[in-house]
């Protein structure tokens, strides 16, 4: 069973996570819970948890500062960091781009329902145990992956900009197609298709952030030949199409 901790300055709000989230229906238990980010801090590094549910905003501290704070903890006292995922009442576009700078497993709106619950917790039961699988891997050399998966992982993660489909994928590395699709998902923690989509969006934003180029180059440089089609995939996954994310880059920069 994965060990879960949770952070909320509300009381509420920790709550509602723990009545809403079927953690033990899903291999999952609570071992502590805190509105105080920097009593936290001293738990989880006495608990090690797997996994961290954290508010991002909190006066004390943002849920992005300590999520670092937490990490720096863990290279410190010598444990694996555990899995992060946000729970925000806000849906800022801003926030959602750090996190998944950050590699958090998933940036959730305040309240859960249930079904969005069991579906959260069958992604982050995926992940750890993809990140199970990796630390095995490295352990041994190669934990199962084996050296065909392991030489399509690193070809993909290089090549991630450019036109890539797993069944061709499969064929040109001698492997079966679906062996790669489950190995995939069960080494990365995300399905072949999200990691892409979320490999190719982080390279836009930064060429959003730091280039002048059209936004139709933008969308060929990242994979996507079709620029109504990636305004649609950025706009979905950060709330706010391609052109406002640079504006809104650039109004900050001048603050």
């Amino acid at each position: 069973m994965y060990t879960v901790y949770l952070i909320d300055d509300e009381r509420w709000a920790l709550y509602d996570l723990q009545h809403s989230c079927p953690f033990a229906a899903h291999g999952f238990a609570v071992v502590g819970a805190q509105t105080d980010p920097f009593a936290a801090l001293d738990e989880i590094a006495a608990l090690r948890p797997h996994v961290v549910f954290l508010d991002v905003r909190m006066p004390l501290i943002s849920g992005l500062d300590l999520l670092r704070m937490i990490r720096g903890k863990a290279e410190e006292c010598g444990f694996a960091p555990p899995a992060f995922v946000i729970v925000s009442g806000y849906a800022e576009f801003e926030y959602a781009h750090e996190a998944l700078r950050l590699g958090v497993v998933d940036y959730c709106l305040k309240p859960l329902d249930v079904g969005e619950a069991r579906a959260l917790l069958q992604r982050l039961s995926a992940a750890l145990a993809g990140m199970a699988t990796e630390e095995r891997a490295q352990r041994a050399g190669e934990a199962g992956s084996g050296p065909a998966f392991s030489a399509l992982l690193e070809y993909v993660s290089a090549h991630v900009t450019e036109p890539l489909v797993l069944g061709e994928l499969a064929k040109a590395f001698y492997l079966n197609a679906s062996y790669c699709g489950e190995r995939f998902k069960e080494v990365t923690g995300e399905t072949f298709t999200h990691y892409v989509r979320r490999r190719r969006l982080e390279k836009a934003c930064e060429l959003l952030e730091r280039t002048g180029l059209p936004l139709s180059q933008i969308a060929l440089r990242v994979g996507y030949p079709d620029l109504p089609y990636f305004s649609r995939v950025f706009t979905a996954a950060f709330g706010v199409s391609p052109s406002r994310y640079r504006a809104a880059r650039r109004e900050k920069g001048r603050r």
